[in-house]
């Protein structure tokens, strides 16, 4: 009697222990939430933290507006490229690219020497340009470094000169191929020295090349400080 009272007892114990470290459904349940929770508030936490500022947000908004029109740009540069390009190859009478144009010093000024390769760019440039204020307003056109070449005559000539900066250079407007030519500074535009090249189209329709101009440099502000002489090439 006294073993089986044991044997009792000791199962009924180890079926309290047991009840005891069973969990039921519903904590299971109520601690699974609780944990999903936890981490959905971790991850949120984690987002805000790698959002990016304002103000990059609204960078790239503007870049991604600005795109189209960028894109525009670059595709007409291309083409004003090409188009330049395409006039410069069919421009004649260009100069020996050994050449050479000398400017004289004078008021100050030093003496200034133009390669005939320096020259050849300063023609293809103003094709670009030419191509460029195409685009633009009649404001920005009168802001650029071409200009319309009409021959005038000198205010004051020089002893033994011709009346003209380029005598060999008729201009009828009532011709197109007699108009005025181009006019583009020879250097570098944004900094204006004394000289220019000028071209005017032909009966062809194409552009030809008429001479190297500039100012005398010894001339002061008055009458003829503006007038342009030709520059003859030397050969190297």
């Amino acid at each position: 009697m006294r073993f089986n009272s044991v044997v009792i007892f000791s199962v009924s114990f180890i079926a309290s222990l047991a009840a005891g470290l069973v969990i039921p459904s519903d904590d299971l349940e109520a601690r699974d939430l609780e944990v999903r929770a936890g981490a959905v508030e971790d991850m949120a936490d984690y987002m805000v933290f790698k959002r990016e500022p304002k103000s990059t947000i609204a960078k790239k908004a503007r870049t991604a507006a600005a795109a189209p029109a960028k894109a525009a740009a670059k595709a007409d540069r291309k083409a004003g490229f090409q188009k330049a390009a395409q006039a410069h190859k069919a421009t004649t009478n260009l100069p020996n690219r050994n050449s050479k144009f000398h400017v004289a010093a004078g008021g100050g000024k030093p003496a200034q020497t133009f390669t005939g390769k320096a020259v050849r760019k300063a023609v293809f440039d103003g094709h670009m340009e030419a191509q460029r204020v195409k685009g633009v307003s009649k404001t920005q056109a009168k802001k650029s470094p071409l200009k319309q070449f009409s021959n005038r005559p000198h205010e004051v000539a020089k002893p033994n000169g011709g009346a003209k900066p380029l005598p060999h250079m008729t201009v009828e407007k009532t011709k197109s191929h007699t108009g005025p030519g181009r006019e583009f500074p020879l250097g570098d535009p944004k900094n204006l020295g004394p000289a220019r090249v000028i071209t005017q189209q032909t009966k062809g329709g194409h552009q030809t090349f008429k001479g190297v101009i500039a100012h005398d440099q010894s001339r002061t502000p008055g009458p003829g400080y503006n007038d342009h002489f030709q520059v003859k090439p030397k050969k190297a």
